[in-house]
């Protein structure tokens, strides 16, 4: 009977964390991490390449003194496409987030599915237990719901995919994220910057993920004055303007001071289009009058730099370059 009262009163004090609907809220920071920290990792959205290899993760994250802890299906190959069925993965996240002696839940990769977890996780529960929670890809569905939640996380690389271990420098931006070491980015000139200055937090991710959030309770944050991240792999240049009009169209942008615009991989027809990605991204932006900071190393690409996203920063672009700053 004890152990029911205590638990109906943190699940009564998490609900009373949660911010109101519409209404700015202060973002919960996780701790950073300490050495003999224990990491999860997890795999929410699509299945690993087999066979992983989890010794070499586990070895990198022993060599910055932290413990890697994978859940159940973090290696299950029962499904064609996703890691395991929705119930497990969402268990298997959940049960990360619950369990306290995990500091930082890592997403192993991304793919598609993490959005069918949404239902069957709780995710207010890192209002009064924070903790970091790392991917990019497919896992902006969850950074997205988090900004809801009113907590920070990281956009970040994932040590199952083959592009993490091609850059020693996005291997170490996670480091960094992790133990609280990523501060300011600066950012070579770009011919399609748009220049000016501008501060809010910073939330997005997936242009595509972004979108499919449009009109649902999971979509873009911006009950405060906000920076837009986008980034795209293996899209056609119309499909990105039709993305970005919708974006336009909804509303979503109207409390955007300014958008950070990582890679655009892989963009396909560039000449039946007649302009690049970068083109159309600055041509449908250019409206709204706010600063455009173009060629920031993040995304689907070996340079991958982990951010955090739910977090108050600055964008500055000028003639010489520009920077992403966070405020604290």
């Amino acid at each position: 009977m004890k152990r029911l009262i205590h638990i109906l009163f943190l699940a009564a004090a998490a609900v009373a964390a949660l911010p109101a609907s519409g209404q700015p809220h202060e973002f919960v920071r996780p701790p950073y991490l300490r050495l003999g920290d224990t990491v999860g990792l997890v795999a929410p959205a699509g299945r690993l390449p087999v066979p992983a290899d989890s010794t070499r993760i586990r070895e990198l994250f022993a060599s910055w003194g932290l413990h890697a802890k994978f859940s159940p299906h973090s290696y299950d190959a029962s499904e064609p496409y996703l890691s395991a069925p929705d119930a497990e993965r969402a268990a298997d996240l959940q049960q990360m987030i619950d369990d306290p002696s995990v500091r930082a839940v890592i997403a192993c990769r991304g793919g598609y599915g993490s959005v069918r977890l949404l239902s069957r996780l709780r995710l207010e529960e890192l209002r009064w237990n924070p903790k970091w929670l790392v991917g990019f890809s497919d896992i902006t569905t969850l950074h997205l719901a988090l900004a809801h939640v009113g907590v920070e996380s990281i956009h970040g690389p994932m040590p199952g995919s083959s592009l993490f271990w091609e850059e020693e420098e996005s291997i170490e931006s996670l480091r960094r994220a992790l133990f609280g070491l990523a501060g300011r980015f600066d950012v070579p000139p770009h011919a399609s910057n748009i220049r000016g200055s501008a501060s809010g937090r910073l939330v997005g991710g997936n242009l595509t993920v972004i979108c499919a959030a449009c009109g649902t309770p999971d979509d873009i944050y911006s009950e405060e004055p906000t920076i837009l991240f986008i980034e795209e792999v293996n899209e056609h240049v119309y499909r990105v303007d039709r993305m970005l009009q919708q974006l336009l169209h909804s509303g979503a942008l109207s409390n955007v001071q300014a958008v950070v615009v990582g890679d655009f991989t892989r963009m396909a027809g560039v000449e039946q289009f007649g302009s690049d990605a970068y083109g159309v991204v600055a041509e449908a932006l250019a409206p709204l009058g706010i600063p455009v900071l173009f060629g920031f190393p993040a995304g689907h690409d070996r340079l991958n730099m982990a951010i955090y996203l739910g977090r108050r920063a600055r964008v500055t672009v000028g003639e010489r370059g520009a920077s992403l700053e966070f405020a604290d």
